[in-house]
């Protein structure tokens, strides 16, 4: 799973599989799998357009863009 940043709307998303489409006019075709950060709803996007609107986000930008993760005691 990668974080990736929409580059006109700047929401944060999860990019969680690889998937192919299996409908006849586009058999075959692979494509993205996402959610938005915060929301449990499913996309999904053709794999080339979704890395033309899509940008990944550095490791280091992470706690910045969602937060620290809570230690565990």
């Amino acid at each position: 799973m990668a974080l990736f940043r929409n580059k006109k709307n700047g929401n944060i998303y999860f990019a969680l599989d690889n998937v192919t489409n299996a409908t006849n006019a586009q058999d075959d075709q692979e494509m993205i799998l996402y959610r938005p950060v915060k929301s449990e709803r499913l996309f999904c996007r053709e794999r080339d357009e979704f890395h033309q609107k899509f940008e990944s986000v550095k490791a280091d930008d992470i706690v910045k863009l969602l937060g620290p993760v809570g230690q565990e005691i």
